[in-house]
């Protein structure tokens, strides 16, 4: 004998089966079952240093992630704290005008970096030369 539903019955049974199909799809992408991230943060670290010029701390160095917007500026004491964590094999690179730039790449180890900057020699080729009066083009 066949046992037919009512149409109370069909209604119910299809919204019990949407959620409980919900419910499975839910626990299938849950994050307990993703990928963790322990081992990638325990690379990442805090960055900081000190940039002098030998004698004293410089200013206002720049100080950049290669190949991305990140990075930072030195206070009075020529003392940074990158704002990102930083990981093994990040290049940062530290510019300041009149100076040579350098790059530093982080290490396994690298928490902390104490960088001196040397002068970049500028040389200006001939000089002016103001002998020569002024030369209009026009004609009176």
């Amino acid at each position: 004998m066949k046992t037919q539903l009512t149409l109370t019955q069909r209604q119910s049974f299809k919204a019990l089966s949407f959620v409980l199909f919900m419910m499975l799809t839910s626990l299938n992408f849950s994050s307990v079952y993703g990928q963790t991230t322990n081992e990638v943060a325990s690379s990442e670290r805090t960055i900081k240093g000190v940039v002098t010029d030998g004698k004293t701390p410089l200013e206002s160095v720049n100080v950049i992630q290669k190949g991305t917007r990140n990075g930072t500026v030195t206070n009075k004491a020529g003392e940074f704290t990158f704002p990102k964590k930083l990981k093994t094999g990040d290049v940062l690179i530290f510019s300041y005008l009149g100076y040579v730039d350098q790059e530093i790449e982080i290490k396994e180890d690298t928490t902390f970096i104490t960088l001196e900057l040397s002068e970049d020699l500028i040389e200006m080729i001939g000089a002016l030369d103001t002998g020569k009066p002024y030369k209009s083009k026009r004609k009176n």
